[in-house]
């Protein structure tokens, strides 16, 4: 996902800039942006997973974020070497590359076209003040320092500029990691090609097709098409496909799901591990730990973890006028510029049978919907209730709840997580009471 010269004997820092919680909420309220999944994985995962393990990465996310980001990463930082060159990398980049023979060199320091600083190098002694820095203060200092500029000739990247950007370049994500860089992807998520298909399988070309990968302890029954004409196929380990299903790639699904009898997985999806699927799902994204285990429509969308969708709960990502999706992030409607965007869904979300979520929905961290009708567009933290009215739940049973879903999947509740749940109920409640 990243060029290695451009990490090659450097010390690599991962930092959020200060407008990251707003623009890439609501799955920004408890991970920072570098564990945000796009296609087959997050920036951080690539990242070490992809590049020398005498590498050192460090992490500067948000203050109050710290120590989930040691928890999802699974160590504290790293002793960098001092006389190293330090490369900078905000979190919300999603890959890079290049793409031609004759490609310009980097400038050190490249910025998208609102000025946030996405990648800067600089030396070891440049980078000694920096690092003393929380990650929303780097970006700004990186650009006050020097003036960015944009990508040359013969490169191209990815990056979120809002959360919806995660599933509209999901699928060039894929096709990346699973065509381009597969021999990386192959050992460090651990697949090898399916070549023997089980009875009764069948793939769509079997002669010009891409192919499909399957980790150790995948259980394919029989009456699975792989859509294998449209682009590559990987399921991780563990997983099992159920009769009667379709799966078209370019399709990332993770390790420890299951995909239930029936479903239809359209081109375009990423699904993080432990994941229950079924219905029809096209062009969307999870985290992990998603629980949508009935029929219904799910399209154009991003699930934060611990999500629980109701029998029936369907999406619209495409409105009757065929005009751009506008999407509610804080007090201002922005835009997107595309036709097709569906739910933004924060994570410990749960919806009741038959909920139905209108194009460009936002719905925030552990809300509760239900009942017949459209809901708000924008649903905040913590809130239950449907089209009828909305109002703050009760964050004890919000909590024993998030344990108890979490415990069925033999997961803790962390400190870190619980106490970024308060933090962000506290904040959500003085908002509510200053209306």
């Amino acid at each position: 996902m990243l060029p290695e010269p451009l990490l090659t004997g450097c010390n690599v820092v991962l930092f959020e800039d200060e407008r990251t919680a707003q623009e890439l909420f609501p799955l920004s309220v408890l991970r920072p942006s570098w564990e945000i999944r796009c296609g087959a994985g997050c920036l951080r995962q690539w990242l070490i997973g992809m590049n020398s393990p005498s590498m050192s990465v460090l992490f500067r996310p948000r203050t109050e974020l710290t120590a989930m980001a040691e928890q999802l990463a699974g160590r504290e930082d790293e002793s960098p070497d001092p006389d190293a060159d330090v490369v900078f990398i905000n979190g919300r980049l999603i890959g890079l590359w290049n793409i031609t023979q004759h490609a310009a060199e980097l400038p050190v320091t490249v910025t998208d076209q609102d000025g946030r600083v996405l990648i800067a190098r600089r030396t070891g002694a440049e980078a000694r003040r920096l690092l003393a820095l929380p990650g929303n203060e780097l970006g700004e200092t990186l650009v006050q320092k020097q003036t960015g500029m944009g990508l040359p000739d013969g490169w191209t990247m990815l990056h979120a500029r809002y959360i919806w950007d995660y599933m509209r370049h999901n699928t060039q994500a894929l096709e990346r990691q699973l065509i381009t860089e597969i021999k990386a992807a192959s050992e460090m998520l651990g697949a090898h090609t399916l070549r023997d298909l089980p009875g009764g399988a069948h793939v769509t070309d079997r002669t010009a097709g891409h192919p499909v990968y399957v980790g150790a302890g995948v259980k394919i029954m029989p009456g699975v098409v792989f859509g294998n004409h449209a682009g590559p196929i990987w399921i991780g380990g563990r997983t099992e496909i159920e009769p009667h299903t379709y799966l078209e790639g370019p399709l990332y699904i993770g390790r420890d799901c299951r995909v239930k009898m029936g479903t239809r997985l359209y081109h375009g999806c990423a699904l993080g591990p432990h994941c229950r699927v079924a219905g029809e799902i096209s062009a969307s994204v999870m985290q992990g730990y998603v629980n949508k285990q009935h029929d219904g429509f799910l399209g154009n969308s991003i699930l934060g973890q611990w999500v629980n969708l109701g029998a029936d709960t369907v999406t619209s990502n495409l409105k009757n006028d065929y005009s751009h999706v506008k999407v509610r992030l804080g007090d201002t409607r922005l835009d997107t510029g595309d036709q097709f965007i569906g739910l933004m869904c924060g994570d410990h979300v749960k919806t009741g049978i038959n909920t139905m979520f209108n194009t460009g929905t936002v719905t925030g961290v552990a809300a509760n919907v239900y009942g017949g009708g459209y809901p708000p567009r924008y649903i905040n933290s913590f809130s239950w209730g449907g089209a009828e009215g909305m109002k703050l739940g009760d964050l004890d049973r919000t909590l024993h709840a998030a344990r108890f879903a979490m415990q069925r999947r033999g997961v803790e509740l962390s400190t870190a997580e619980e106490e970024l749940l308060r933090r962000h109920f506290t904040e959500t409640s003085n908002q509510e009471r200053s209306k």
